[in-house]
């Protein structure tokens, strides 16, 4: 009886031993989270080579998988979705959520980032002397950055100058994208992303102001043929990282994640970006269907004009302008070096 009662706790023990270490070597999957489809400009072009790359680096046990296409939550819940763990990793818009990254919202200013790469040096000096502390304490940021400045894809006819915007309506990218309408004469309106097309087609927007990849992932060039160079506003971009996920990894894993994010993969990411920017501004000035607005100084005198409130509107409409005013002026100054 002894016996076999010793050899039933000794296979006991080694099963409970056996599972325990299956638990521990069991390979972990992180989810990353974005709203665009997998052949989507982020996806394909910045997500998934991240992903593949960090994967070639990491333990086995660990690795990154993409769910595009907002298969795990709505564009505007991506934040939230990091935030609760359903997503470990996610390509967050912040303008998306208006009050929950204020200050992150300062690369909208005009003047403040014509490109993606202004974007990402003023982001990133922000993060890193404790400017946007507040808005990402539950977050492990792994890349800040913006898109380029946004342009005017208009469906009948150019826009040269603000008058010719007067009483239109327009596909906003924010809430101060708005603002900036208003300033031009303009009426700002909310528009999903996939659905952009239809309105324009159908006339319930005159226009939008968005970026190039855009304007080929949703073949707007068949709707709006009028693109105008104005480079005024720009919307912020974040990639966030649950932080009990990161926790969670080993410390050979951590090593190799905080190697391949920061201020790193954030410049990486807006080259790809700003370069994508231009190869694709270039081949659609090969259709003859298309018409380019280029503003000279002179040309772009009266949107400066129109817009030249915009900082103090920005400022204003934050919770602390004081604190607003105090990191739109150095954002203006990184922007200048």
């Amino acid at each position: 009886m002894f016996n076999r009662l010793h050899i039933k706790k000794l296979l006991g023990a080694s099963a409970l031993a056996l599972a325990l270490t299956a638990t521990a070597t069991q390979a972990r999957e992180l989810r990353v989270s974005v709203h665009e489809p997998a052949q989507g400009f982020y996806s394909a072009k910045i997500l998934q080579p991240w992903i593949d790359e960090m994967n070639a680096k990491l333990s086995k046990k660990t690795s990154f998988k993409l769910y595009p296409g907002a298969i795990l939550g709505a564009p505007p819940a991506q934040a939230e979705l990091v935030k609760a763990g359903v997503a470990d990793v996610a390509l967050i818009v912040p303008t998306y959520t208006p009050g929950l990254f204020p200050m992150t919202g300062v690369v909208e200013v005009p003047g403040v980032a014509p490109t993606s790469t202004q974007g990402a040096k003023v982001l990133n000096a922000l993060l890193e002397e404790g400017a946007l502390d507040a808005e990402y304490a539950d977050y492990k940021v792994l890349a800040l950055f913006s898109t380029p400045g946004y342009r005017f894809f208009m469906t009948d006819a150019p826009a040269e100058t603000p008058a010719d915007l007067k009483g239109l309506k327009l596909r906003t990218p924010s809430k101060f994208g708005s603002t900036l309408f208003d300033m031009l004469g303009a009426s700002g309106v909310s528009v999903p992303a996939p659905q952009v097309y239809e309105n324009l087609e159908r006339g319930v927007v005159s226009g939008a102001v968005w970026v190039m990849d855009a304007y080929r992932t949703f073949r707007l060039n068949e709707v709006a043929p009028y693109i105008t160079n104005t480079r005024y506003t720009a919307s912020p971009m974040a990639i966030l990282m649950n932080k009990r996920s990161y926790d969670s990894l080993s410390d050979e894993d951590k090593a190799v994640l905080d190697e391949m994010t920061g201020r790193s993969m954030a410049e990486w990411i807006a080259s790809v970006v700003d370069e994508a920017d231009a190869e694709i501004e270039a081949s659609y000035r090969q259709d003859e269907k298309l018409t380019f607005i280029d503003l000279d100084e002179a040309g772009l005198a009266p949107w400066k004009e129109a817009l030249a409130g915009a900082s103090a509107a920005w400022v204003a409409e934050q919770v602390d302008p004081a604190a607003a005013q105090a990191v739109l002026d150095h954002a203006m100054q990184i922007s200048a070096e």
